[in-house]
């Protein structure tokens, strides 16, 4: 199979080369460039003309020579053939019309050309390098920026990505918890990759055109009623509630930052006491209030069965409770999601689904 050859303006590299986005290499023009390679800018151009390109690897050869002083000396450092590193000088004096070294009994010594176009094949070779660690680093580094809904199965998610990631030489990893609104400002103007929105089905549209309007793709994750969430020894956990007033006497926990532009935090859709409520913007302090507090409840998600163990709490049913609610991934629709992100999205439908099988819940 005939290998494409990479041009990058203003110069060239051959198969074996190295290619970046947005490497913003310029500045290297070499002298007495021929009207072909000055028509090849910003094109690709096919094996076939390789003898005919100069490469990185004859820059290489010409610094060592520089450097060493001799040929025979280059190609031991560079563990070259040394033919190989004779054609390639010979090529390079060729087809740019100029005596790079003069050859004598002490060695080869550099023109003042020479050293001209050295030191200019010096930066190039030097800029190269410096991608090359930066692609390296790339590979190598595990980084993700994401903001998560108050979800128990979100955040075993994000675990089970820690765990892959910590392989990595480099690690680089983001997580916040937040309502809806504040995780899309943190994807679009705080730097952040994508973001796990929970809001009411009757809220879909409204998040719908701002979305669309804002370029963000959407992906559904999970689609519930609420569930009432209790310590296994409150008395709600003895008895099903069939009637919302029925927790008038109780303390509702509830996420602080849930409510849209321009709607009261303290407006119940629900028709709960008002003048009994915690807020709270943590799970692990919403968790800790419910173990230690009988008389407290709050509104969930399906949960893992581990989790409701850990913190010894308990999940019931309630009849009165209608709401429907919707957990959906958004993230800029024009950029690609790297592999990172690629695979916490994987492991995030992976525990969305095992939480929804135990609980019986349905997938969107």
């Amino acid at each position: 199979m005939v290998q494409p050859l990479l041009c990058v303006f203003p110069y060239y590299i051959a198969p074996g080369g190295f290619g970046a986005r947005g490497s913003g290499l310029r500045g290297f023009i070499l002298p007495r460039l021929t009207a072909a390679r000055r028509n090849c800018y910003n094109t690709v151009t096919t094996a076939n003309h390789a003898e005919e390109l100069m490469n990185i690897t004859e820059l290489r050869y010409l610094v060592a020579i520089m450097k060493w002083g001799s040929v025979s000396a280059a190609a031991k450092q560079l563990y070259a053939a040394q033919p190989n590193v004779s054609k390639a000088l010979k090529n390079l004096e060729e087809e740019y019309g100029l005596r790079i070294f003069e050859r004598s009994s002490t060695g080869m010594i550099p023109t003042e050309q020479g050293k001209r176009f050295i030191r200019q094949a010096q930066r190039v070779l030097q800029q190269v390098d410096e991608l090359k660690q930066e692609a390296h680093q790339q590979r190598s580094c595990a980084e993700l920026r994401v903001v998560l809904t108050h979800a128990t199965y979100a955040s075993y998610a994000a675990v089970d990505f820690l765990q892959q990631a910590a392989r990595s030489e480099q690690l680089r990893v983001h997580i916040r918890e937040s309502g809806a609104i504040e995780a899309l400002d943190f994807v679009l103007r705080q730097g952040y990759h994508i973001a796990l929105l929970r809001y009411a089905a009757e809220d879909e549209d409204y998040y719908l055109r701002y979305c669309q309007r804002h370029g963000l793709r959407q992906e559904p994750i999970m689609e519930f009623s609420y569930l009432l969430l209790t310590s296994q020894d409150s008395p709600l956990a003895r008895r099903q509630v069939r009637e919302l007033d029925e927790l008038n006497d109780y303390i509702e926990v509830l996420h602080g930052d849930t409510h849209l532009p321009g709607e009261e935090s303290t407006v119940s859709r629900w028709q709960v006491n008002p003048n009994r409520r915690i807020h709270v913007y943590e799970r692990c302090s919403q968790f800790s209030i419910l173990q230690n507090l009988p008389t407290a409840y709050m509104w969930s998600s399906p949960m893992p069965q581990r989790a409701l163990e850990q913190y010894h709490l308990a999940l019931h049913n309630c009849p009165a409770q209608k709401q429907q609610m919707r957990d959906v991934l958004v993230y800029p629709e024009r950029e690609p999601l790297q592999p990172e992100e690629q695979l916490f999205v994987q492991l995030l439908h992976k525990q969305a689904d095992a939480t929804i099988k135990d609980s019986g819940w349905k997938k969107i």
